[in-house]
């Protein structure tokens, strides 16, 4: 994501800070342009910040920001070193030795080394920290065991040589994608002041110290009308940011984040549902682009109406009576397509029609919905559609909600607060009917079928909390492998075992970022993961 090149901090940063230059002080005037964003926390406040905590792409943009990984993914989808100026494997994928980069920083000044790794994992993924993204580490071997409370920390499966500037990393696995893998924000590496941070240093800029373009200027405040301030990082090692000051704003939905944009107050903003052809025409599509991402439904594996093995024609009959087609084009105006199956486009090991439909199937449906209520069952609760609110998926859940009545199956709106503990609680049980979207971590099959539905991530980012040793075999034997073409065809048949035959969560649209910018917005560059490029926005 961030471009890195060794080299001296230019005189826009200083002047960005008001530092002295050739002992005369620069004044504010020569610096950069600031950015206010009104659209990354339109829909309310992110989980975290920290980058061993945050679960959700909001989070990650920032954290991104102020710490820099092993790897990146940039605007155009390509792998490239950030902080690693190399990587090699010498025995199939099974152990991975990164170079790393001399001279870097973090925004302290403290150097970054390959113990800050060692020492950013050892935090990221102890089990009292209770990191709900800590499973991306069970590539690791024996790193399972330290985040589930279980073993201590690996130390022979992570070495550092600071001196050779060397991180050594084993694998459970051979692992051929370890190196886009590494990129994701869990992996990211801390100072010393960080060693033995509790989950309390998000609030503090003093607190948490960062290696990327920015660091973090000012306090979250933890409710809408908070925001978010980031500035250079002093110490910076790489390409100087566009931008003097990034401020994302917090609110408590998307219709008041796009009036502030719309009034003038921000530089980008959310575009409402319903509104997308109305505000791209008006405003231009330069902050638009498809991603790595699929919108769904789950259903709670452990809810006696809609769970289990017995409710699968309950499931199927509402799959199967979701109109996809109305949702991508009421909703996005076709921005968002109709997804076929929780992989989307562009993935590697991508296949067409793995879900249960790809269209609305209302006769196959009732004849579901009647198989369902013939074993025995009777009309259920109106089933709760459960889903974060402020950010217009009630206009979603409302589209499924007529789509079920079709075939009489009742169902209502179950709105959680847009206060950024939505997703937890859906680790937790609390959700039947579970509205949730997937933005690739990294470009593989296994970051969608891993995280969202193998029974080790029950408590992570299996909100479903499916428990299908079916399904799990299947996924092992894919991470096993070091045979492509056999790992793709059984994360295939994982798929279809999720979606078809246990039909635990069902697809609807293929996600993508879209944006409105104010006409001074040159360049906005989004990855494929999703991730804006703020160091390299470009304000006129």
């Amino acid at each position: 994501m961030k471009v890195l090149s060794l080299g001296k901090r230019s005189v826009a940063v200083l002047a960005a800070l008001g530092l002295a230059v050739g002992g005369t002080v620069v004044t504010a005037h020569a610096a950069a342009p600031a950015f206010i964003d009104c659209q990354l926390f339109a829909a309310g406040e992110p989980d975290h910040i920290d980058p061993a905590l945050t679960s959700t792409l909001v989070g990650a943009n920032v954290a991104t920001m102020l710490f820099d990984g092993l790897t990146d993914t940039d605007a155009n989808g390509a792998l490239y070193g950030e902080v690693a100026s190399k990587w090699k494997t010498t025995d199939g994928s099974k152990t991975w030795v990164f170079t790393l980069k001399k001279g870097l920083k973090f925004s302290n000044g403290e150097a970054v080394l390959p113990s800050s790794f060692v020492n950013g994992w050892k935090r990221s993924m102890d089990s009292k920290l209770a990191s709900e993204v800590a499973y991306h580490g069970d590539f690791i071997l024996g790193m399972n065991a330290y985040s589930t409370g279980k073993g201590a920390f690996p130390s022979s499966s992570v070495v550092a040589d600071d001196k050779a500037m060397t991180l050594t990393v084993k694998m459970e696995n051979p692992t051929s994608d370890w190196p886009s893998i590494v990129g994701h924000s869990v992996f990211s590496p801390i100072p010393t002041t960080m060693v033995g941070a509790s989950d309390k240093v998000e609030e503090d800029g003093t607190k948490l110290v960062g290696n990327g373009p920015f660091m973090l200027a000012s306090a979250i405040t933890k409710r809408a009308g908070g925001e978010v301030v980031l500035v250079p990082n002093p110490n910076y090692g790489g390409k100087t940011p566009t931008l003097s000051k990034l401020t994302a704003k917090i609110f408590s939905d998307t219709n008041a984040a796009y009036n502030a944009f719309a009034s003038g107050q921000c530089d980008s903003g959310p575009i409402p549902a319903g509104r997308y052809t109305e505000l791209l025409t008006k405003w231009g599509t330069k902050g638009v682009k498809s991603t790595l991402g699929t919108d769904y439904w789950g259903f709670n594996w452990e809810d006696p109406i809609v769970g289990g093995t017995k409710n699968k024609y309950l499931r199927s009959a509402i799959a199967k009576a979701i109109d996809r087609d109305q949702i991508s084009s009421v909703i996005y105006q076709g921005v968002r397509k109709p997804a076929t199956g929780l992989l989307p486009p562009g993935l590697p090991g991508y296949q067409s029609g793995q879900g249960l439909t790809n269209s609305r199937d209302l006769a196959g449906a009732k004849a579901d919905y009647k198989r369902w209520l013939d074993a025995g069952n009777t009309t259920p609760p109106a089933i709760r559609l459960s889903y974060n609110d402020g950010a217009g998926w009630d206009k979603v859940a409302s589209i499924i909600i007529a789509n079920l009545k079709d075939v009489g199956i009742p169902a209502k709106l179950d709105p959680f607060a847009a206060d950024g503990t939505y997703f937890s609680k859906m680790r937790s049980g609390k959700g039947q009917m579970i509205r949730a979207g997937w933005f690739a971590d990294y470009p593989i099959a296994d970051n969608f079928l891993y995280p969202l539905l193998h029974s080790a991530s029950i408590g992570g980012d299996n909100l479903e909390r499916y428990n299908s040793a079916t399904f799990d075999a299947l996924v092992n034997s894919a991470r096993s492998t070091t045979n492509k073409s056999f790992a793709q065809s059984q994360y295939r048949r994982a798929e279809v075992q999720a979606l078809r035959s246990d039909v635990v969560i069902t697809q609807t649209v293929n996600r993508g970022i879209a944006t409105v910018l104010a006409p001074s917005i040159a360049t906005f560059p989004i990855t494929p993961l999703g991730m804006i490029v703020f160091d390299q926005v470009v304000k006129n």
